[in-house]
C-alpha cells in the first residue's frame, strides 16, 4: 500500500513540474499567441493619474490670512484632493483641510467626498 501511494505521490509531482509555467491562448489554426496587454496595475499598487501621483494629498492654492472659519473649526481652510484605491477601485478623495491653534493642518470632519476614477 504504502509503494503504491509513493509512486502515485512521485507522478503527481512529475506532471506538475511538466506544466507550462506561462498560460498561452490559442488562437486561429494551432497557433499560440502569448497575451500581455501591459498593464500590470493591481489593487494597492501606486499609480498617476492626470499627473498627479496617488497616495499624496494635493491642495488648492490659496494664501494664509489668518482667517478662521466657524463651519469649518479651523483657520485658512482650503480643499485638499488625492488619488488612492477605494473598495478595490481607483478613486478621488476630495476633503476640506484646515489649521488648528498650533499652525497644523487636519482633514475636517465629514467633509471627505469619493469618486471612482475611470
Amino acid at each position: 500500500m504504502l509503494k503504491k501511494v509513493s509512486i502515485a505521490a512521485t507522478l503527481a509531482a512529475a506532471s506538475l513540474m511538466a506544466a507550462p509555467a506561462n498560460a498561452q491562448i490559442g488562437v486561429g489554426l494551432g497557433t499560440d499567441v502569448d497575451v500581455d496587454l501591459g498593464v500590470r496595475l493591481q489593487v494597492g499598487d501606486p499609480y498617476t493619474y492626470r499627473g498627479y501621483r496617488s497616495e499624496r494629498w494635493y491642495y488648492d492654492d490659496f494664501e494664509r490670512s489668518g482667517r478662521y472659519y466657524d463651519a469649518y473649526g479651523g483657520y485658512d481652510c482650503h480643499k485638499g484632493f488625492k488619488y488612492t484605491w477605494h473598495d478595490d477601485y481607483r478613486a478621488r478623495y476630495e476633503a476640506y483641510w484646515c489649521f488648528d491653534d498650533r499652525d497644523r493642518r487636519y482633514e475636517v470632519s465629514k467633509s471627505r467626498t469619493i469618486v471612482r476614477v475611470r
